[in-house]
């Protein structure tokens, strides 16, 4: 699509001079070694209240990585909802273990908790269990069965940077949290993600793996079978640079939320997912709607319209059991069927919600929306 002059990107982060000013002079050293991966990982620590933090390349590895240290059986099961970004389930296939899919409760888009324990069998060794769009799921359900039936939980965080539950910050629910700080994360380092734990024992595990598993006495005898997944020192100066920065980025994120909400939140057709009581401080990341049957038009028609006049939106994702690559290889995937799932794949979409759309930005979207449903009476 050829993008117009006056054209609203639907996740643009903003880059002010502390983030530039970081780069610019961990560009200048003489050595670009590890310094900013090491001071990023104490102030993240800090910020999420964890004991131990470990900084890698990308979301993707972090959740490798997660689920790579509790070193489960060959074929394993792990237990993740349909609703989810296509590395969930790669993340688990990657470890020669089976995904198996729960759908979502289609008011909050998280996962339905009263589903899981029909998914749950002898091979089940684990939850990988999202904040999608910086919402929270029934955490103390999820809790009670993962006590139940001694099952780890992996906490994906990669969409709820600052989100709070019962006022304490994401990441601090699973036995361990993982980020993603991708372009359009509400804190980024152009590509980068980040494993939190209170495990000496997991984090000590994760930090051997990530670098190459190189040996203690001799760094060429590998300890293990590790991969390369060390995030760049000037990725780790441009997050440092944006973590300066959180509060204001918080903020404006709540700016964005509150100003969509305010004017969709009686339109005909419009849904905004629910935010329950369980969810503080509440930021979402990208602002999501999806529309019920009442609404005049289809969501690609109505797409279609907002990308004529320069308004970039992005559709829901496409549920894991939807995916055809999974479903040619691995039969089973058929057999789960995730209504909700598959409803919000065909009807949802995110508004442009980066940091540097306005109050008038917002309103003129939610003004095309408005009179398209007003259009229907």
């Amino acid at each position: 699509m050829a993008l117009k002059k006056k054209f609203i990107s639907y996740g643009k982060n903003v880059y002010g001079k502390e983030e530039i000013n970081a780069v610019i002079k961990t560009l200048k050293r003489t050595t670009q070694m590890s310094s900013n991966v090491n001071l990023f990982e104490r102030k993240l620590c800090k910020f999420f209240s964890k004991k131990y933090s470990l900084m890698v390349n990308s979301g993707t590895s972090a959740l490798i990585l997660a689920i790579k240290i509790f070193d489960f059986p060959k074929n394993s099961e792990i237990i993740t909802p349909g609703l989810n970004f296509g590395t969930a389930v790669s993340s688990i296939i990657l470890n020669d273990l089976q995904p198996v899919f729960v759908d979502i409760e289609r008011d909050t888009l998280q996962i339905n908790p009263d589903i899981i324990e029909k998914r749950i069998s002898k091979k089940t060794r684990a939850l990988l269990i999202p904040n999608l769009i910086g919402n929270i799921p029934d955490w103390i359900k999820i809790k009670k069965i993962a006590k139940k039936y001694k099952l780890k939980i992996i906490e994906d965080c990669a969409e709820s940077h600052g989100v709070e539950y019962k006022g304490k910050k994401v990441g601090s629910i699973g036995d361990v949290g993982v980020f993603s700080f991708f372009s359009n994360k509400t804190i980024t380092c152009g590509e980068g993600g980040m494993i939190v734990t209170n495990s000496f024992k997991l984090a000590k595990k994760a930090r051997l793996l990530k670098n190459l598993a190189y040996g203690i006495k001799n760094r060429f005898m590998h300890s293990d079978i590790g991969f390369n997944y060390r995030m760049s020192n000037i990725s780790a100066a441009l997050g440092l640079g944006q973590l300066k920065n959180i509060s204001s980025k918080l903020k404006e994120k709540k700016r964005i939320y509150s100003r969509y909400k305010k004017n969709l939140k009686n339109i005909k057709g419009i849904k905004i997912p629910k935010i329950k009581d369980r969810t503080s401080n509440f930021i979402m990341w990208l602002f999501n709607i999806y529309l019920e049957k009442n609404f005049p038009i289809s969501r690609n028609e109505l797409v279609k319209i907002l990308e004529k006049k320069g308004i970039e939106t992005r559709n829901a994702f496409v549920p894991i059991n939807k995916q055809k690559v999974l479903i040619k290889k691995y039969k089973t995937y058929k057999r789960y069927n995730c209504i909700n799932s598959n409803y919000i794949m065909n009807n949802g979409f995110y508004l442009p919600s980066g940091n540097n759309i306005t109050n008038q930005q917002i309103d003129k979207i939610c003004k095309i929306i408005s009179t398209i449903a007003l259009k229907s009476k």
